[in-house]
């Protein structure tokens, strides 16, 4: 079993002078407690779940070789070396048959027990450390999942529940509720078994109180997809953070898509950048219309080029005004493409399930939405689905 690690996201997102300063003062924090922080993880993982076939030492053995390529990638600021030896250890784990459901609980379980002494006392610029090492962390998930996916291929393909399991995993913590908004998303895996996907959806918080969401769709579906989903998040979080320009990130992904992605292959993705107070910031590659509902409910009919279509694509952002008790759905195009026996479940009967529904609660919304598509595609999608559904408060 051999992996030919491909994740090359670290070499296009570009750790800034700054990122990396950053995390040195992290890394010179936290290496004095390293014992305490790998005690605190695998007592989290042994506690939750121990994986098949790894008793407490072999446990400890696996986090300790992780946890010191963090701590010394960090602390010298090679970052680029560190997560080369995270791709080698996510190949390792694979060859371990680490399951991959444990592979993702056990990174949030490293950053729960990594936390407390970062913040212990105060840090120069708290944000800063909190900001630069979520960054990191995502960078070095999906290079470890990147690799893993990759060194484990035939076996993942053979069990049935893994398309589940994975999908679970990759989706982004999208939050039931932020700022003045109510959150909902729903993801369905296509046909009766789960299967492999590329749809995907994630937020997270940038300065001065916003709130940036993400939804998207990559052609293809199985291990490659998944992965690359992975990559795609973590970048558009660094570039995001980095520096907080809808239309730049998207175009900057653009060119790390054209070039990461097989030919042929390509991604939508719709980002927006949500304000407390309603200002509402949106950038669509090639994404379906999203729906917004003030006065009437009516599709936003604006979109720029999907990524790796056109290696120079410039995005163009669109700013609107969610109103108090106002709703914005986003969707792939596997709603809309729910195929019944004479037609597809298409957008016009979105919009009108979102206009019959407008007064209900994002939830709701979410779930009818799915159920409608399902009920006319006789039970089933061929496609995956993922909905999101925001709604201002009154």
């Amino acid at each position: 079993m051999t992996g030919n690690a491909r994740f090359a996201g670290y070499r296009l997102i570009e750790f800034s002078p700054a990122t990396r300063a950053t995390l040195a003062e992290i890394a010179e924090r936290l290496i004095p407690r390293r014992q305490e922080i790998l005690d605190g993880w695998v007592s989290r993982q042994f506690a939750t779940w121990l994986p098949p076939g790894l008793d407490r030492g072999k446990l400890g053995e696996v986090f300790s070789v992780v946890l010191d390529d963090i701590l010394r990638g960090l602390h010298a600021g090679e970052l680029e070396a560190c997560i080369d030896n995270l791709e080698r250890a996510g190949s390792d784990l694979a060859g371990r048959q680490f399951p991959f459901s444990a592979l993702v609980i056990s990174v949030h379980f490293l950053e729960e027990s990594y936390l407390p002494f970062l913040l212990e006392s105060a840090a120069p610029d708290p944000r800063a450390w909190l900001v630069g090492m979520d960054e990191f962390m995502h960078v070095a998930l999906a290079a470890i999942a990147s690799a893993y996916f990759e060194a484990y291929r035939g076996e993942l393909l053979e069990q049935a529940e893994v398309g589940r399991i994975v999908q679970e995993g990759l989706l982004g913590r999208v939050p039931r509720r932020a700022a003045d908004l109510e959150i909902a998303h729903v993801y369905m895996s296509a046909k009766e078994q789960a299967q492999l996907g590329g749809d995907f959806l994630d937020s997270f918080n940038i300065g001065a109180g916003g709130i940036v969401f993400l939804i998207g769709d990559l052609s293809g579906h199985g291990l490659e997809a998944a992965a690359d989903s992975v990559m795609l998040r973590s970048l558009f979080r660094g570039f995001m953070r980095e520096q907080p320009d809808l239309a730049g990130a998207m175009a900057r992904l653009n060119r790390v898509v054209r070039s990461d992605l097989d030919p042929g292959n390509f991604a939508t993705a719709l980002a927006l950048v949500y304000n407390l107070g309603g200002g509402l910031a949106m950038v669509n590659a090639g994404h379906p219309y999203p729906i917004l509902c003030d006065e009437a409910c009516r599709r936003v009919a604006t979109h720029d080029a999907a990524l790796a279509i056109a290696e120079e694509s410039t995005y163009q952002v669109k700013d609107m005004t969610l109103g108090p008790g106002g709703v914005f759905v986003a969707y792939t195009d596997g709603l809309a493409e729910a195929r019944g026996k004479r037609d597809m479940f298409g957008d016009e009967r979105i919009l009108e399930t979102i206009t019959r529904m407008r007064d209900a609660s994002a939830r709701a919304m979410a779930e009818q939405l799915i159920d409608d598509a399902q009920r006319h595609a006789g039970g089933r999608f061929s496609d995956d689905v993922a909905v999101l559904v925001l709604k201002r408060g009154l």
